[in-house]
């Protein structure tokens, strides 16, 4: 096993394919194909259900692409740690309640241990409150939903893509579209961003809901349909599995609607090396 072969698995899970991690980085499909097979053979598991199309990662791969992307992340820090160019400081991080309950602090986790001089302060709060802080100087960054329109004054960097998923009690009965007409509604807030899209696309797509909640939490929101008071379409946070026990989820539109979540700084300043390093490590 080397580096190579642990960025090309993380490229084909994340991007969701064989042929779209090959586009990331730059190589064939066959090239990644046989990359992914040499990496099966070696370790004598299977890595992808190549049955499904495209081929879904096992729950090894899954395993080993969360390994994978902590040796990469040291082996990338290597040449600063002989070099001296350690970065330092102290950052001031606003994140929405779902990245701090997902990705956020694996991230923040693994820059401790690269950059142990390196310090943060998060704050939560919805994604406009937090733009709003950033703008006044208040915060250094922003991890949240996209903004439905862009920002004067703020830069917005990509981070992922994450599916929208319909949730039901698990004993509730019909497609999606049954789900959502038949079943009381449960609102992600649609005083954040992505309330507000989730609302938007249901509009697009002629679908009247009978609601009856309006949550900010998703945890809250999973308990309340777990007790069968509802159902409601949440976002399918990076990191997770899409699991929810005890719980039926489909996706919501066919492909999914997604949510794009990343980064927003203020312009000019994501060349510095500590804001750098943040939106790398994310």
């Amino acid at each position: 096993m080397n580096i190579r072969q642990m960025r090309i698995l993380i490229a084909v899970i994340d991007t969701g394919s064989f042929a779209a991690a090959g586009d990331a980085i730059g190589r064939s499909h066959s090239a990644i194909s046989l990359q992914i097979k040499a990496l099966e053979e070696e370790l004598g598991v299977v890595l992808f259900d190549r049955v499904a199309r495209p081929p879904l990662p096992t729950p090894k791969a899954r395993a080993l692409a969360d390994h994978a992307r902590k040796v990469i992340a040291l082996f990338d820090a290597a040449e600063d740690v002989v070099t001296g160019q350690m970065v330092r400081g102290r950052l001031i991080v606003g994140a929405v309640p779902t990245v701090l309950s997902s990705f956020l602090p694996r991230a923040l986790a693994e820059l401790k241990t690269l950059h142990p001089e390196l310090s943060f302060d998060v704050r939560s709060g919805s994604s406009d409150s937090l733009a709003d802080q950033l703008g006044q100087g208040l915060l250094d960054v922003v991890v949240c939903t996209k903004p439905p329109r862009p920002i004067a004054g703020l830069e917005w960097h990509h981070i992922a893509q994450e599916p929208l998923a319909v949730i039901a009690p698990k004993d509730a009965e019909g497609d999606e579209k049954a789900l959502l007409t038949t079943q009381p509604f449960i609102w992600f807030n649609r005083k954040t961003w992505a309330g507000s899209g989730i609302e938007a696309r249901l509009k697009e797509r002629g679908i009247a809901v009978n609601a009856t909640m309006e949550i900010d939490s998703l945890d809250a929101i999973q308990s309340m349909v777990r007790e069968g008071l509802g159902v409601a379409i949440v976002p399918v946070c990076r990191g997770s599995s899409g699991v929810w026990p005890g719980l039926r989820s489909v996706p919501f539109g066919d492909p999914p609607y997604v949510r794009d979540v990343g980064v927003l700084v203020t312009d000019g300043v994501s060349s510095d090396p500590l804001i750098r390093t943040f939106l790398q490590a994310l």
